[in-house]
């Protein structure tokens, strides 16, 4: 997994259903237990409204390291998800007439700051809600320090020096292009037109009237002792302190419970006055290689559903309702797989009638712990550093200013290894006895070999 994924798309789709009595902690079992077994995630929280209830079920524990289970009411990261806020915060200001969907980028930004257009054509907020501005998935000019915390202190001003240096890749409304950075611009815009800060708004103009107190950015010590331990591949990574002026795309952390009562609120047409503001956020306004878009909710292919999923450093979530079945159903775990996705789809279905099948996933093997201490270690080239860690029975690679990424043993030859995420394969110069002298990286055609620095 790149950290530069901060969310991937599919499309679900519902078929007729009969309500029994179904067993949801066996729904949740028999789709989540597939990725804990292949130790993509220790534990998830699951929240499930249908049949004019609400249900909150556990499963896994909270970390690798130990056998503490999962708390009903731990914070996760929800990654893009939180774009699901982002748009109702813009269809909020549309009913206040702060802004409409077809207000343009270049007018909101500040004074002497000027928006680069495509052939003639501005980018607007609908552009910008519904991925067709143009604009890439993640900032070009972001500076990756830390890549387990790679989008903090990303300001304001980097992002505003891209739309106004980078004329978008393709027409504006032209083509869908799923973009991180567009969401991040369009919460800070809107903010600014509201005259306020991001996080506040959303808070008063959203969460306040629905009552919800356990979805925030910014984190006090309490919620942070409440915060899942952030997990990638198996391995224990940090969770994000920012991403800075992308907050809007990403960044919120929220509890189950509160989770459950944002998408329950779409599942209401009353007459309380954010019903409609809601109801316009997940009307669709553009099109996408697999279903419609609204205000960043993605219309499935049944054309009742509506989702959106996420994923940051260390988490992954999934979130769907069907206001015609009445169901919603939201996925939290702490760990960092875009399986979580599928496995949320098919519990969805599940609460919705249907016989689905888990996600197949292999197992997790665990190296040889003995053998594994003989290949751990801090290597070198001429042109990076690699370190070689042993994270609960798996091998991991970290090269310098990268993400560390899991690696798999290869069935025939126990000193080769392979990047599960990417096109490439470390063989280790082992000798009969003692540690490895050296490992050589093979990719993209290069052979770069790296030595064993002595602690």
């Amino acid at each position: 997994m790149s950290f530069q994924s901060i969310a991937s798309v599919v499309s679900l789709s519902v078929g007729s259903v009969v309500f029994g009595a179904p067993d949801y902690q066996g729904i949740v079992d028999e789709h989540l237990s597939p990725l804990i077994e292949a130790g993509l995630i220790p534990g998830a929280v699951v929240a499930i409204h249908a049949e004019g209830e609400d249900s909150i079920w556990t499963i896994g524990t909270m970390n690798y390291t130990d056998d503490t289970p999962m708390r009903p009411d731990t914070l996760f990261e929800i990654g893009s998800v939180s774009k699901l806020f982002t748009g109702v915060l813009l269809s909020d200001s549309i009913a206040r007439g702060e802004v409409t969907l077809d207000t343009t980028v270049d007018a909101l930004l500040p004074e002497g700051i000027n928006a680069k257009d495509k052939d003639g054509v501005e980018v607007t907020l609908r552009h910008l809600t519904t991925h067709s501005a143009g604009w890439p998935s993640m900032p070009p000019n972001a500076v990756y320090s830390d890549p387990d915390d790679p989008f903090a202190g990303y300001s304001r001003e980097q992002m505003f020096r891209v739309v106004s240096n980078a004329a978008p890749k393709t027409v504006p409304g032209e083509s869908f292009e799923y973009s991180n950075f567009g969401v991040g611009l369009l919460g800070t815009l809107v903010a600014d037109a509201a005259g306020g800060d991001y996080e506040q708004l959303v808070k008063a103009r959203i969460f306040k009237p629905l009552g919800i107190d356990g979805i925030t950015i910014t984190l006090s010590d309490d919620q942070l002792k409440k915060l899942a331990p952030a997990t990638q591949e198996g391995r224990q990574t940090k969770h994000w302190s920012s991403m800075g002026s992308l907050d809007p795309a990403g960044m919120w952390v929220a509890d189950a419970r509160s989770m459950l009562d944002f998408a329950n609120a779409n599942l209401r047409d009353d007459d309380d006055e954010l019903d409609p503001v809601l109801k316009a956020a997940r009307e669709p306004i553009g099109d996408s290689p697999f279903g419609r878009v609204g205000m960043n909710w993605f219309q499935a292919l049944d054309g009742r559903s509506y989702w959106h999923n996420g994923m940051t450093g260390g988490y992954s979530s999934y979130l769907g309702v069907n206001q015609e079945l009445g169901i919603s159903v939201v996925v939290l775990t702490n760990g960092a797989t875009l399986v979580t996705t599928g496995a949320g789809e098919k519990i969805f279905q599940e609460v919705a009638g249907m016989d689905v099948d888990p996600v197949d996933l292999p197992p997790m093997v665990k190296i040889d712990p003995d053998f594994a201490a003989r290949l751990v270690g801090h290597y070198k080239s001429q042109y990076f550093e690699l370190w070689i860690t042993n994270e609960n029975g798996r091998l991991f690679a970290r090269i310098t200013n990268q993400q560390a990424l899991r690696l798999a043993q290869d069935a025939d030859d126990p000193t080769t290894f392979r990047y599960e995420a990417v096109d490439a394969v470390l063989e280790f110069d082992l000798p009969e006895e003692g540690e490895a002298g050296a490992v050589t990286l093979f990719q993209n055609g290069m052979e770069i070999r790296c030595e064993r620095v002595e602690s």
